[in-house]
């Protein structure tokens, strides 16, 4: 990752701290320049600015709105279609993330490496909080993503803990116990009260300052339930990790095995041992890490590279079948058909674009 003078292609490869600022930029860096851009709309008395950000690239692939409140809680909201898997480092700072992916699969993964999945179907969102020494990747992929993103400060996040008093202390104890080099993550059910907010904030038709008031009372609407979810699930002995950078790194090295051959499917035992761990702990990190089993993994590179040979190898869906492991062809048709909507043969009218916006 370069750390300043991002050339063009970073900029159509990366995120919004890439676009903002640089590849490998800290998120205070791009929202400080965000601050200054002359577009960005601002209410100084109460510590609110923020802007529309389009994604840069060669078509319209959407926007981000990013909003600060007082540099204590930084917002993102996605609105996007992306032409072209996106990825950027992620730099410690210390935040409390919470993420709530409303459309559209997300990875995370070590700094220098591809990215391990980490894929939350709404109702659930995510909490991450990762260790002083440890970077790692946010990379989304080709299609559509709908999402917001909360960084808290550890600084506001401590005070928010302190008033919750004996409800925050294990919380507290779980963030305490995440080591330089370790990820603390958790999924979570949300509330409906919770995902109703999100859906009004995502759907927000204000403006100018009206807009930056809507969204911060949204914001805390949300959080505050999310903290609340976070507390009663621990009280309740729900499961939650802390992953090693080792630990990442063979969830990674799982993920690449899969992508490396499409047509050969690993038992859970096979893959384990391939990778250097054993299948309980694959099963459980793979599965935390993704959002997703080691076989849906694979059904969705299976499915993206036949859409591909399809749409622009211009291979019959008997080749295409073969090259993504499957026997039988009309086996293959339905479990395409299924995963996208329409049937292979169809797939060979789509270009560019329309690739994109294909689902799945």
């Amino acid at each position: 990752m370069q750390t300043s003078g991002a050339p063009v292609d970073d900029a159509l490869s990366g995120l919004f701290r890439t676009a903002l600022a640089h590849a490998g930029a800290p998120l205070s860096e791009a929202y400080r320049r965000l601050r200054e851009d002359s577009r960005c709309i601002s209410a100084p008395a109460i510590g609110l600015y923020g802007r529309r950000v389009a994604v840069p690239g060669d078509a319209d692939e959407g926007w981000w709105k990013m909003i600060s409140i007082r540099d204590e809680i930084f917002v993102a909201i996605s609105e996007c279609r992306y032409a072209r898997a996106r990825t950027e480092c992620v730099p410690p700072e210390g935040f409390v993330e919470f993420h709530y992916l409303v459309t559209g699969p997300a990875h995370v993964g070590v700094d220098g490496d591809d990215a391990d999945s980490v894929q939350v179907e709404a109702p659930n969102f995510i909490v991450c909080h990762q260790g002083a020494g440890l970077p790692y990747q946010i990379t989304c992929p080709q299609g559509p993503r709908r999402a917001l993103g909360l960084y808290v400060s550890s600084r506001y996040f401590a005070r928010l803990v302190d008033a919750l008093g004996v409800e925050g202390e294990a919380i507290r104890g779980r963030l305490a116990a995440v080591k330089d080099d370790e990820l603390y993550n958790v999924q979570m059910r949300l509330t409906l009260d919770a995902l109703q907010a999100i859906e009004q904030l995502l759907a927000s038709a204000h403006e100018g300052v009206r807009e930056l008031l809507f969204v911060e009372a949204k914001c805390m609407e949300i959080l505050y339930a999310s903290v609340g979810v976070w507390a009663d699930s621990l009280r309740h002995g729900a499961p939650d990790g802390i992953l090693s950078s080792r630990d990442l790194m063979l969830m990674e090295r799982a993920r690449m095995m899969i992508d490396a051959d499409l047509q050969k499917s690993m038992t859970i035992p096979d893959l384990a041992r391939a990778v250097g761990t054993n299948a309980s702990k694959l099963k459980r990190a793979f599965k935390f890490l993704h959002g997703v089993t080691v076989f849906e993994y694979s059904l969705r590179r299976r499915m993206h590279e036949a859409l591909r040979l399809l749409a622009d190898e211009r291979q019959s869906v008997g080749q295409v079948a073969a090259a993504v492991g499957y026997q039988h062809q009309t086996s293959f048709t339905t479990s395409f058909r299924d995963f996208y909507g329409f049937a292979p043969k169809d797939a060979r009218q789509l270009r560019g674009a329309d690739r994109a916006n294909a689902g799945g």
